[in-house]
């Protein structure tokens, strides 16, 4: 197995984990406290999709927030304890690998879903491997930080994650999941210092970014179906390609060619550029599944307001590939990402449940109406004949006014009844 060359590849990425809440225990003030609401500003997304997550507009779907260092590690240690060059350590049975842990990003939308990325960076693409685990239910990794002096401290990432996460309201999208990084994201980038001549160059090491490989080391794997390539255009004057990148179910890998092997730099563009495309598809994903777990344990006045959430989600929440960018390689990233989620299948699947719902609560309703009719019309019924029997004994026994007067009585609500009548016809 070849090793990797520090100095030819730098490694980055954004772990997305799915979250979940419930909007009366969300707290936003706390949220305003520790982040830093953050507007798009990118150029690859067209302004009427920028405005999803403008919080100032009433057709915004969420918000962006990034979140201050100092905050996200408050939980573990005191951030000028941690060490300057290696913050963090990941060990496994393969071994112990350095990551940093640069920046976190928090994308919370109206649907009851967010997303906690967090930005990391590292020298060997097995730190990535063994923080996540992929194809694998469980991770036995150990994680440590670092102090100033060098000493190693051991922190359980779920706990660590857990306390940063649950005084704002928000908890592990799925219940019963033992880790929050087994569920998330990944979206990789790698920094190279040569640009491309083929696309099969790109396609090998995306791949291999996608399978948390060493870019150099041959890597196939003709079971996966769902893997999608996209490629910046060809420069005319290099003769070359600067980037291009591998779509799946699960991970996203870029690789971009950089002569100034500028981490930090691409880091920004991505988590501008990139990150956000990312979110808006599984911000459709986890929506769907967050309406699924709504309709399961919801009661039957909660279906009215579910359903005007779908309502509203499917009118100004899902964004078609052809109305998100002008650069056809952003629409077909976006496009891809939405195939192989099979997220447009995941919407109308949702959007049915809840209207075969709706129709059955609804007959339900009118057959209750119907009985309430049906016992009213009975008393009615009554009623009329305890009138009749009623004006018959006051007839009986009445004098020539009485009789007179229930006489023209009679005759004005026949003549009224006439007319009414008359004018409806007309």
């Amino acid at each position: 197995m070849s090793s990797e060359n520090p100095n030819q590849v730098k490694y980055g990425c954004f772990i997305v984990i799915p979250l979940k809440y419930d909007p009366r225990s969300f707290k936003q003030s706390e949220l305003e406290k520790i982040a830093e609401y953050k507007p798009l500003v990118t150029m690859d997304l067209n302004e009427n999709i920028k405005i999803m997550l403008d919080r100032c507009n009433d057709a915004a779907v969420g918000s962006c927030y990034s979140i201050k260092y100092s905050q996200l590690i408050s939980n573990l240690c005191i951030p000028n304890e941690m060490s300057g060059s290696q913050g963090f350590f990941v060990s496994n049975l393969q071994g112990n690998y350095s990551f940093d842990l640069i920046s976190a990003y928090l994308y919370v939308f109206h649907t009851q879903v967010a997303f906690l990325c967090l930005g990391i960076s590292f020298e060997q693409i097995k730190a990535l491997q063994a923080i996540c685990n992929p194809g694998f239910a469980d991770n036995e990794a150990s994680f440590c930080w670092v102090d100033s002096s060098g000493k190693k401290h051991i922190f359980s990432v779920e706990k660590w994650l857990s306390d940063f996460l649950t005084p704002l309201g928000l908890h592990n999208f799925f219940d019963k999941s033992p880790s929050y990084l087994l569920d998330a994201y990944n979206y990789i980038f790698a920094v190279v210092p040569n640009r491309f001549n083929t696309l099969e160059e790109m396609q090998k090491i995306t791949f291999n970014l996608h399978k948390m490989m060493p870019i150099d080391t041959p890597v196939e794997d003709d079971a996966e179906e769902d893997i999608r390539y996209v490629y910046a255009a060809k420069n005319q004057m290099a003769n070359s390609y600067r980037w291009g990148c591998c779509v799946t179910s699960q991970t996203i890998s870029y690789v971009i060619a950089d002569e100034a092997m500028n981490l930090e730099d691409e880091r920004k563009a991505q988590a501008e550029d990139g990150l956000p495309v990312v979110l808006l598809s599984l911000y459709e994903k986890y929506t769907c599944l967050r309406f699924t777990e709504l309709i399961t344990h919801m009661e039957k006045k909660q279906l009215k307001q579910l359903k005007d959430l779908m309502l509203k989600f499917q009118a100004f929440g899902t964004v078609t590939p052809a109305n998100l960018s002008r650069w056809h390689n952003v629409k077909q990233i976006y496009a891809h990402l939405l195939q192989v989620n099979d997220i447009p299948s995941a919407v109308q699947d949702i959007s049915a449940k809840i209207s075969i719902l709706t129709a059955h609560l609804e007959e339900i309703e009118r057959t209750k109406s119907e009985t309430v009719i049906n016992i009213i019309t009975v008393f009615g019924l009554v009623s009329i004949l305890a009138s009749v029997l009623s004006i018959v004994q006051i007839l009986s026994g009445g004098d020539t006014l009485i009789w007179a007067s229930t006489i023209l009585t009679t005759v004005m609500l026949v003549l009224i009844t006439a007319v009414a009548v008359w004018n409806r016809k007309k």
